[in-house]
This record gives structure tokens, C-alpha cells and sequence, in this order.
């Protein structure tokens, strides 16, 4: 009988097999050849599933999304809108291995966007997908009455999405537990200060 094949599990496969030569090797050194020698199948295989280099790095970042996805899902019964706000951001943080291989991933491709179209698509949708959990995280915290009088959700959630998203480079460069700690504090200062009163 011949053995099946799960293909969603292999896409996966080859999606982080992706991720790990983008983060030895860096974006340059994706390649199909690459990507099947780090994931220990043929080339075939791989081009069976994804054609081109342009299809492997799109799958590779459209995983981060719904991984990052299925994270901030499992707290959006948080009834504390603050509560909600801080376990949300840590999500899209890169704090532990997992979360640090997507931001780099992520980082890669935005390296990558300008000269391919199918790339920054892709990069485009999750830019906006960041900006309306930012948004979401804003509108509960103002719902809840945890915003000054005349509060600008826009404004506020340009704010959030840019610290989110300046603090996620911060910590690609200084990893250690010392400035993990100063990140997670300047979102709780952002949600006290800027949105509180």
C-alpha cells in the first residue's frame, strides 16, 4: 500500500525548513536546493508543492501570520481590556525562539519586497492584520472607558502598531532578558500614559 502523504503537514515542514536557511543563511541563500536539503526531501518534492522561490517564501511568511494568528485567538476571551492589550503584544513580540524566527522571517521579506510584487502583497496583508489588532486592542481599552476624554483611536493605534513594530526589531538585535523586560514595560507605560489618563 503506498504511504500517504499529509500535505499540510508538509507544507509546514518546508515552510520552517525555510525559516531556518533565511536564519543561517539569510534570504540570499534560499533556494529550492537549499530548502530541500534543510527539510530532507528532494528538490522535486519541494517543486511539486511550490514552483518557485517566490511561492516557498510566500508560504514561509503567510505561516508567521497564522501562527501569530492562532496565538492571539486564545486570548480574546480576556475580558480585562488592559489584560488583553499586553498578552496580545507579547504575541506579536519576538520573546521566545518561535516568535523570534517569524520576526526574522518577516524581516527578510521585507528586504525582499521591493523587486517582487506576489512578496509585498503578502507583507502589505499582514501590515494591515498588525494595524487592525492594534486597533481592536485601542477601541477595547477606550470602551472600557481607559481613555482620556477627546482620545483619537488612530492616532493611538499608529502609535501602538509603530511601538509594537519598533520594539520587534529592537529585540532581533538586543535579545537579552534585561531589555525583554524594558520592552514589555514601555507597552504597559504606552497603555497607562498615552491611551489611560
Amino acid at each position: 500500500m503506498p504511504k500517504l502523504i499529509d500535505h499540510d503537514k508538509r507544507r509546514e515542514e518546508i515552510a520552517e525548513a525555510t525559516w531556518r536557511v533565511i536564519h543561517t543563511e539569510g534570504i540570499s541563500g534560499v533556494s529550492i536546493r537549499t530548502v530541500a536539503t534543510e527539510a530532507g526531501i528532494s528538490t522535486g518534492s519541494i517543486r511539486h508543492v511550490f514552483p518557485s522561490k517566490t511561492e516557498l517564501l510566500v508560504h514561509a511568511t503567510e505561516l508567521v501570520g497564522q501562527r501569530a494568528g492562532l496565538r492571539i485567538q486564545r486570548h480574546l476571551d480576556e475580558p480585562d481590556p488592559r489584560k488583553l492589550a499586553l498578552a496580545v503584544v507579547e504575541e506579536l513580540l519576538p520573546l521566545d525562539a518561535e516568535r523570534r524566527a517569524e520576526m526574522e522571517v518577516t524581516v527578510a521579506l521585507i528586504a525582499e519586497a521591493p523587486g517582487n510584487d506576489r512578496i509585498r502583497e503578502v507583507l502589505d496583508e499582514s501590515y494591515k492584520t498588525v494595524r487592525e489588532v492594534c486597533r481592536l486592542l485601542v477601541a477595547r481599552l477606550h470602551c472600557a472607558g481607559l481613555t482620556t476624554p477627546g482620545f483619537d483611536i488612530e492616532a493611538a493605534t499608529t502609535a501602538l502598531h509603530g511601538l509594537v513594530d519598533g520594539l520587534a526589531i529592537h529585540l532581533l538585535i538586543n535579545p537579552g532578558p534585561d531589555f525583554k523586560k524594558q520592552a514589555l514595560h514601555m507597552i504597559e507605560v504606552f497603555l497607562d500614559h498615552s491611551c489611560g489618563g
